[in-house]
């Protein structure tokens, strides 16, 4: 009797900013229990690693990422307020193109579509061709963090904005079973917490970078006195961003769940701690170990 082929697999990685990282460490995992995703799909962070693991180089981006420092990420923004963020995200364009031999999406070995959204009408936007780099810059405009983009005649915003965790793209590139990272696993349904508790997690990794700011805006990340729990510039923003995309991505994947659902625990991490790539990437193993049986089950391994 001929043995039953292996479904086409899958794989869609959700926006979630430096938690994103986790993402490195679901691919590792996946990787050592022999599964290998046929297609893949990404918004914002998401669609970083994505673009990276489908052009072969994931090594080369996970060394990179191990290796930041609070003050490495902060020396490579260049902020200019103009430009509709505080970032304006030139980084992102130079790290894809170093490490990416091919230019464009549809040159991959592997089949991606990258998550963006159209900032004139509000939709979602699915980028299976063109210039990778670009495409991959679109998706992570965040708002009030990183500039919008612009491709062609059109301006790009975060793909998180629509479609954070984007199951519904892995399925019109073909998958037969859907694996979705989250990044954002909510598990005590809190989404911002009184400055005393965030001082450890957030406030304390950027009192440093405070001292290359120029004067009038360094009042943006000011943490305060420890008495002062009036949410601050960061605070709002992490939040806001935290909250907008859980409910977004409740309602997608209530119309088209995947196969498993991998929930990242990563909520004392904020969207902007990008050196915290060590405990992001070993979050990304953990639940991929704690969902072994379930994954293997559906890829049936």
């Amino acid at each position: 009797m001929a043995r039953k082929q292996k479904p086409k697999i899958g794989l869609a990685l959700g926006s979630g900013g430096a938690r994103g990282w986790c993402h490195i460490g679901i691919l590792r995992a996946l990787e050592d229990m022999g599964v290998k995703p046929d297609v893949i799909t990404g918004a914002s962070m998401g669609a970083l690693v994505a673009a990276i693991y489908a052009g072969g180089v994931l090594d080369e981006l996970e060394e990179w990422a191990r290796k930041q420092t609070a003050r490495d990420f902060f020396g490579m923004l260049d902020i200019r307020l103009s430009s509709g963020g505080l970032v304006e995200g030139t980084e992102i364009l130079d790290v894809i193109r170093r490490l990416v031999d091919v230019d464009r999406i549809e040159q991959l070995p592997v089949p991606l579509a990258i998550v963006t959204t159209d900032m004139a009408s509000g939709r979602e936007v699915w980028l299976t061709e063109g210039d990778l780099a670009e495409a991959v810059r679109a998706s992570v405009a965040l708002p009030g963090v990183i500039s919008p983009f612009r491709i062609g005649d059109r301006w790009f915003l975060d793909g998180g904005l629509t479609n954070p965790l984007p199951v519904s793209a892995c399925r019109i590139l073909g998958a037969e079973v859907v694996i979705a990272a989250n990044p954002n696993g909510r598990f005590d349904g809190t989404f911002w917490a009184e400055r005393e508790q965030q001082m450890p997690m957030f406030w304390k990794s950027w009192s440093e970078r405070l001292r290359d700011l120029p004067t009038a805006l360094s009042g943006l990340f000011e943490s305060g006195t420890e008495k002062d729990l009036t949410p601050q510039y960061i605070d709002v923003i992490s939040a806001s961003i935290d909250i907008m995309t859980d409910g977004i991505r409740r309602a997608k994947l209530a119309g088209d769940p995947p196969h498993v659902l991998l929930d990242a625990h990563l909520s004392n991490l904020s969207v902007l701690d990008f050196h915290k790539a060590n405990e992001a990437i070993e979050e990304g193993r953990r639940i991929v170990e704690e969902n072994a049986e379930a994954i293997a089950r559906c890829a049936r391994l």
